[in-house]
């Protein structure tokens, strides 16, 4: 089977969010907790394929102090409808995020939270999020797959998601939905992780997605998350796993413009795809590492700098290996040490900023 063209996008056309005309979208103007003035509703992402049932605005505080992000939940669907559970649940993962937020609000490369309530709109509750506000997303700010953007503004700005991944690690969160969107960059260049709304966490109570096999964008998930049988042994290694996956993905993902996941999955045999197969994930996985290792290098190989493909193709292999307990820098695979990521990416974007200023000033001399 041919593979999507590269550029392609594993996502669905740009949405706001929310439910059109719910009382989630008819903020503007109001003052929350009377302390944020909210402003214009945000337009998503391209590519973005977050809660479909909350609506996002900037904001300011009252003050005028300071900026601010909204997220703004509408539940009224569920409740109008009787669908008793479903409300219970989108409550429960509301009062989820807003926990796992404060909990990490001393974390300095997670975005913060500033507030959180309920509002009532046209006779209609809206559960809200006031957080921390950045002018762009990593998506924005390095599109997947251009090539304007040079390598070595990839890898540093790569390093600093993995150092906050290793944050979230520390603190016992695993994020679980790590992609182009839900990363964010301030004006000073740092870069934070956002949208904790799928994470899990080994101090607090677990959250209903806990009992899904996918939490965040299928379209980015590990590959044994996507079969039944899949074997997935302790929380460290499901969750944190999940991470590190995510992590390789969203490398390749930025250098090659399109998810690491879709391409090697496209490449299996239709009756081994996720959708189509009736086997175990120990049945699919040698095929599956087959087709993993010949793509990954493939592409990254296609779009990455000679000067740092062969070590980057390496770090991306060995994150994102498709038998979960192999998956690691570790030569064991017995942990996964996201720390020597850190330093790998900070090594490779060093060696490509050398290798770019080589280039331009022989360039120049030739001109």
């Amino acid at each position: 089977m041919s593979t999507p063209p590269l550029g392609t996008t594993p996502t669905s056309a740009l949405s706001t969010g929310g439910t059109p005309d719910g009382p989630a979208e008819r903020l503007e103007g109001v003052a929350l907790n009377e302390k944020w003035l909210v402003l214009e509703r945000l337009v998503r992402d391209p590519g973005d394929t977050g809660q479909s049932r909350s609506s996002c605005y900037g904001a300011v505080s009252v003050d005028g102090g300071r900026s601010a992000f909204v997220k703004a939940f509408d539940f009224r669907l569920d409740d109008r409808s009787g669908d008793t559970d479903r409300l219970e649940r989108n409550v429960r993962e509301f009062n989820h995020e807003r926990k796992i937020l404060e909990y990490c609000n001393e974390l300095s490369r997670v975005t913060r939270i500033y507030d959180s309530g309920v509002v009532v709109i046209d006779g209609e509750a809206v559960h809200f999020i006031v957080c921390e506000f950045a002018p762009r997303s990593f998506r924005r700010l390095q599109p997947p797959g251009d090539e304007a953007v040079q390598a070595h503004e990839r890898l540093y700005a790569l390093r600093k998601i993995a150092s906050a991944l290793i944050q979230l690690h520390s603190a016992g969160v695993a994020h679980q939905d790590v992609k182009p969107s839900n990363a964010v960059c301030f004006d000073d260049q740092v870069i934070k992780i956002t949208d904790l709304g799928s994470s899990s966490c080994l101090h607090l109570p677990s959250p209903p997605h806990d009992e899904d096999p996918v939490v965040g964008q299928p379209n980015y998930a590990p590959y044994e998350l996507l079969y039944p049988n899949s074997g997935t042994s302790t929380w460290q290694r499901r969750r944190f796993g999940c991470d590190a996956f995510l992590l390789g993905n969203l490398i390749f993902t930025s250098f090659v413009g399109a998810s690491m996941s879709i391409l090697v999955l496209h490449a299996l045999d239709e009756k081994l795809r996720p959708d189509e197969c009736t086997c175990t994930y120990d049945e699919v996985l040698p095929d599956l590492v087959t087709a993993h290792f010949a793509i990954v290098p493939e592409f990254l190989r296609a779009t990455v700098p000679a000067v740092v493909v062969d070590d980057l193709v390496r770090l991306v292999l060995a994150l994102t290996h498709p038998d979960p307990s192999k998956r690691g820098l570790s030569p064991d695979g017995r942990h996964l040490d996201l720390h020597r990521c850190v330093g790998t990416l900070e090594t490779l974007a060093f060696r490509a900023k050398m290798d770019h200023g080589r280039k331009a000033k022989l360039d120049r001399s030739a001109a």
